[in-house]
């Protein structure tokens, strides 16, 4: 049964308290995992840990933290292997984008989307896989996004770190391979959830035929990691996109994007 790898197993989870987190969360629960729930915000972290447990009859702990911090990544890690349980399972959730031209961004801004998007997921990574890899089981799922297999102009900080956790979980997956770890990468299309709020943005209309919910991009998401498929990208438009991307000329697919992207600023 698949769902044999989870349970009575605990999972990390970064970004927890909402969107994806929460739903991987809630799904991973309903399969018999027991949790680790990490976010800045602690109560809704407590509250949700409280319902899964109740509802399903598993263990969890809370442990909020922002791992966009300098630092937090490596004191949430070290928080994590403190914890008298084994993890077996690391969803690196956490993340955000912000649209608009780079010029305008701010080189702090910037610094702290890569700090959250690739550092804290490589430090985590880093730090937790030595145990699994002993163990011979266990695994990531690394969220990244279909804007990692294209420059993505007015995102272009975001594009550019999904792009780092596609390569990362690649390499990694082939370094693995044959040890029992697995290592898969999300990379989700558009969906509704409050990425788009932080990231000062809407869904463009080009787009809405390949929008899929936050719960059926999970759903997919753990089936893949479940069957071991290093790269998964839901939904046959964003899959198609993704190919695209792949064999179109880059300054193409740059321009493409270019003029999507000026379409979906918020005012």
């Amino acid at each position: 049964m698949s769902d044999d790898i989870f349970r009575g197993r605990w999972v990390l989870i970064t970004g927890a308290s909402s969107g994806f987190g929460e739903d991987f969360a809630r799904q991973l629960a309903a399969r018999g995992a027991h949790l680790i729930l990490t976010a800045r915000s602690e109560a809704k972290l407590r509250a949700l840990g409280e319902e899964l447990s109740a509802k399903h009859g598993v263990l969890h702990r809370v442990l909020p933290r922002d791992i966009g911090a300098s630092g937090g990544a490596i004191a949430l890690a070290d928080e994590v292997l403190a914890l008298d349980v084994a993890v077996d399972h690391v969803v690196n959730n956490a993340g955000f984008g912000v649209g608009g031209p780079f010029v305008e961004l701010g080189a702090a801004r910037a610094a702290e989307m890569l700090r959250l998007n690739c550092e804290a997921l490589t430090v985590l990574t880093a730090k937790l896989l030595p145990p699994m890899r002993e163990r011979g089981r266990g695994g990531f799922l690394q969220v990244a996004s279909v804007a990692g297999f294209q420059p993505t102009p007015y995102m272009s900080v975001y594009g550019a770190s999904k792009a780092y956790v596609v390569s990362f979980t690649v390499g990694l997956a082939e370094e693995l391979r044959g040890t029992g770890v697995r290592m898969s990468a999300l990379c989700p299309g558009p969906v509704a959830t409050g990425f788009q709020a932080v990231a000062g943005i809407e869904i463009a209309p080009s787009q809405r035929a390949s929008v899929l919910s936050s719960e059926e991009t999970v759903r997919g998401g753990i089936q893949a990691y479940v069957d071991n498929k290093t790269v998964y990208v839901p939904g046959v438009v964003n899959t198609l996109g993704g190919l695209a991307a792949k064999f179109l000329p880059r300054a193409l697919v740059a321009r493409a994007a270019g003029q999507m992207m000026k379409n979906r600023g918020r005012g």
